[in-house]
């Protein structure tokens, strides 16, 4: 996948947690940072059922395009679950959990995509 197609399918998959009332989107452009993946992107479902509705969601949207995630981590509970699609990787927090880990504070100074 180029880096247009993954900042194509990093916005789709925003677009699908605004769909499932997920909040505070972060998409942050770590292309030239890391080198492992060209997007990361942050949101916050308030309840368990609800981060778990947005995790399957992707999935299945992702599916339909026929990508499979490379790995999910975490478990119920956590608060945090992160898919990895090789060329951007999702993570689904809690608030709580989200505050504590404050990945965002991580990539402040690399570019954000906001508009989606």
């Amino acid at each position: 996948m180029n880096f247009l197609e993954s900042r194509e399918k990093a916005l789709r998959v925003a677009q699908i947690v605004l769909e499932k009332k997920g909040e505070n989107i972060v998409i942050i452009d770590v292309s030239k940072a890391l080198g492992i993946t060209d997007f990361i992107i942050i949101c916050t479902g308030t309840t368990p059922l609800q981060r778990k509705a947005i995790q399957r969601t992707i999935e299945e949207e992702m599916e339909k395009l026929g990508f499979t995630p490379r790995g999910v981590e975490g478990r119920e509970g956590t608060g945090w679950t992160l898919l990895d699609y090789y060329d951007f990787i999702v993570h689904i927090f809690s608030p709580r959990a989200r505050e504590f880990y404050g990945l965002e504070e991580l990539y402040q100074n690399l570019p954000k995509i906001t508009e989606f």
